[in-house]
């Protein structure tokens, strides 16, 4: 297995449910994936990216990668102290054909969007969800996927987070051809409640032996 993560978290999630019976699949920049059977898992410490797909999914939102069952924060990052791995099992989903009119339309928006500087953080995500709403007025073959960037934009501002916004994290749904948000959001902090926080705290001290 290629690892992306390492440490005695990530191997301990591995041998828990349900990774314990899945087989590792493939990884991106940020991301594992794991498949069990039909099922597809992805496990990341992009606690403000999961989280916001994981919300948009539950409100019916077709325009992200749809969340079969969220799992939340599964173990302590075995980076950083105060963050976290999160996992979900969600759709499978293939790549944009690149050489297809259909991605080349939408490479040149977010290219005028952006200005082709993919990484937006504070005022910049402000300016682009608005810009957002408004191509969105003019672009209706893209107007649903703008509307969920503008949402997007909007939720990493209030998380103090970096939105990441290249073709990469944009993917599309087999049988219906839409296209859908996969990983738009690359900040590993994301708050959790205090009784999720205890779990982790058990993990840790269960993991480490630390008393």
């Amino acid at each position: 297995m290629t690892c992306l993560f390492d440490g005695p978290f990530f191997d301990y999630i591995l041998g828990q449910p349900p990774l314990s019976s899945a087989k590792y699949f493939t990884h991106g920049s940020s991301t594992m994936l794991f498949t069990d059977e039909d099922r597809l898992y992805r496990l990341t410490r992009q606690g403000c990216g999961h989280s916001f797909v994981a919300r948009e999914s539950a409100s019916g939102n077709r325009n992200v990668v749809r969340v079969i069952q969220d799992f939340g924060p599964v173990a302590p990052s075995d980076e950083e102290s105060n963050e976290f791995y999160w996992l979900a099992q969600v759709e499978r989903l293939v790549d944009l054909d690149p050489d297809d009119a259909i991605t080349q339309r939408l490479r040149t928006i977010l290219t005028e969007l952006t200005g082709d500087e993919s990484q937006l953080y504070e005022e910049e995500l402000d300016l682009f969800a608005r810009r957002c709403t408004d191509f969105a007025n003019g672009h209706f073959e893209f107007r649903n996927l703008l509307t969920t960037l503008s949402t997007m934009a909007t939720f990493a501002l209030a998380h103090q987070a970096t939105a990441d916004i290249k073709l990469d994290n944009i993917m599309v749904r087999p049988g219906s051809n839409e296209i859908v948000l996969a990983d738009p959001i690359c900040d590993q902090y994301f708050e959790i409640d205090d009784a999720r926080r205890d779990v982790m705290e058990e993990i840790r001290l269960r993991v480490t032996g630390a008393s």
